[in-house]
């Protein structure tokens, strides 16, 4: 009690926690309520101090169960308790309260055993036992005399309407290592279930992992062999991308070239020409001939060209002796082809 009085921090009081916490492993390992006892505990043989002998010895150590020897009705006191179910960390004070005011006997002389026989409605109904340590510490020698040397743990019970109830400090400590044994072995199986479980349920997660690192390596080998061929292919889309500019650029000026060929074959030898310029079908040339006037009329006798005219007077140049001349004419249909 001292030790749970000093269990707070910061001034807030843990022994409540501390004991329902405690409650809660009791229950679940020695319990009746969640079970686990019942399933992996050893059978128990229920024997009265007065039918034992040495034939039951025999057959108890060679079966593995453990034995409790059940104490004359006549030699035990049995009371019932009732406490609120909010009680129940409380349990062992109340009990050793109880038993201390109702026993017959002084306390030192007095030994008990509890357990709760029912919970039900907000409240525990609790079965006790008293009995004298003379007659509890007589029980446990006839018990071992009898027993002699057969390695079978033993506890002192008694048997009322509603249960069997240990008496508490005559119960052989080896009783519970078989089931703690049991428990243990179930608990690691259980945990190599669980880890063998999560380990194939992980299997697919790996490979895909795997098969991702694989296909990322893969990828990483295939960019540094195309890495060469991205760098001509960008080169070749970017000549593409120039050409067709360039093709834009010169789709929307006139074709010289024919038209310099078929005005070349229509002008006589002794006719320069040093211009020539073409703008919305309509050709412009500049020159020098010995007569400009039969030159324009060669013109338009080809029927290569429509409307040929001059801009402007024809003028004598007399450093060469030729006449200077500036005409402009349409480009017909017939030339096109």
């Amino acid at each position: 009690m001292s030790d749970l009085n000093q269990l707070n921090l910061f001034g807030l009081d843990l022994s409540r926690l501390y004991r329902r916490a405690l409650l809660g492993v009791q229950q679940v390992l020695w319990g009746d309520e969640v079970g686990l006892r019942a399933w992996f505990a050893p059978a128990v043989a229920y024997h009265r101090l007065e039918d034992i002998d040495e034939t039951a010895n025999v057959a108890l150590e060679s079966s593995g169960v453990s034995l409790q020897v059940l104490l004359p009705d006549s030699q035990v006191l049995v009371t019932h308790l009732t406490l609120p179910a909010s009680a129940e960390i409380f349990l062992d004070e109340a009990v050793t309260a109880h038993v201390q005011s109702h026993s017959p006997f002084a306390n030192e002389e007095t030994c008990w055993g509890s357990k709760i026989v029912d919970r039900s409605g907000g409240s525990l109904s609790v079965e006790i036992i008293i009995v004298g340590r003379a007659t509890a510490d007589a029980a446990a020698s006839a018990c071992r005399q009898w027993l002699g040397s057969a390695a079978v743990p033993f506890g002192l019970s008694v048997e009322t309407s509603h249960a069997y109830i240990p008496v508490n400090g005559y119960q052989d400590a080896r009783s519970g290592e078989p089931y703690l044994r049991n428990l243990k072995q179930f608990a690691l199986r259980l945990a190599a279930g669980t880890a063998g479980i999560a380990f194939l349920s992980l299997i697919p997660v790996i490979w895909s992992w795997q098969t991702a690192q694989q296909y990322g390596e893969l990828l990483y080998e295939t960019e540094q062999r195309s890495a060469e061929i991205v760098k001509v292919r960008e080169a070749l889309v970017e000549a593409q991308e120039r050409v067709s500019e360039a093709n834009e650029f010169f789709s929307s000026h006139e074709t010289y070239r024919p038209w310099l060929h078929k005005v070349a074959e229509i002008t006589p030898d002794e006719v320069y020409l040093y211009r020539l310029s073409i703008k919305n079908d309509l050709l412009t040339v500049s020159g020098l001939a010995v007569n400009a006037a039969d030159y324009q009329a060669g013109l338009v006798e080809s029927a290569l060209f429509v409307d040929v005219t001059a801009p402007a007077a024809f003028t004598l140049d007399n450093r060469v002796n030729r006449e200077r001349f500036t005409l402009t004419m349409g480009l017909s249909a017939q030339g096109e082809q």
